[in-house]
C-alpha cells in the first residue's frame, strides 16, 4: 500500500542547510506533491527534495589559465623586444624606471611596467607581479 503524505507527517528529505538526508516535517502540500518541509534537526524550512533522488554534484569552474598565460607570454615577449631601459638584477632596495629589464632569481626576466611609492609592477613570463622597490612617489604639481 502507498503511504499517504499530508501536512504534519514526517518524511525523509535532503536538508539544504545540514547538507544531509534527514527527517523533515511536511509543512505544505501542492495537491499530491510535497511543497515545503521543515528539518527536524536544524529547524530550517525549504522546498522538499526527495532523498531517493541523487543530488547534483557541482564541478568547480576551470580556470582559463592557458589562454591567460599565452596572452601574458605574448605581452612579455613584445615588452622585452621594446624595452629600452637597463638590464640588471632585481633587488628590493633598488630604484627602477618604466621599461627596465630585471633579472629575478625566482621569476626570471621581467619588465617594469608601472612605478608606485616603494613598489612597481613587473611583467614576468608567467604573470604580472607587484614587487618591492625603493622608488619614491613624486607628486606632479599643476
Amino acid at each position: 500500500m502507498l503511504e499517504q503524505n499530508s501536512a504534519g507527517k514526517n518524511k525523509l528529505s535532503y536538508c539544504t542547510k545540514c547538507k544531509l538526508n534527514l527527517d523533515h516535517t511536511i509543512m505544505a502540500m501542492n495537491g499530491e506533491e510535497i511543497a515545503k518541509v521543515r528539518c527536524n534537526t536544524c529547524g530550517s524550512s525549504h522546498k522538499f527534495r526527495d532523498a531517493s533522488v541523487p543530488q547534483k554534484i557541482r564541478k568547480p569552474r576551470g580556470k582559463k589559465t592557458l589562454s591567460a598565460e599565452a596572452t601574458t607570454k605574448i605581452l612579455w615577449e613584445h615588452g622585452l623586444a621594446d624595452a629600452k631601459g637597463k638590464e640588471r638584477d632585481y633587488h628590493m632596495t633598488a630604484k627602477y624606471r618604466v621599461g627596465d629589464i630585471v633579472n629575478h632569481d625566482v621569476f626570471g626576466k621581467g619588465i617594469v611596467l608601472k612605478i608606485y611609492a616603494n613598489k612597481c609592477d613587473m611583467l614576468f613570463q608567467d604573470k604580472e607581479r607587484l614587487m618591492a622597490s625603493a622608488n619614491e612617489y613624486k607628486r606632479v604639481s599643476s
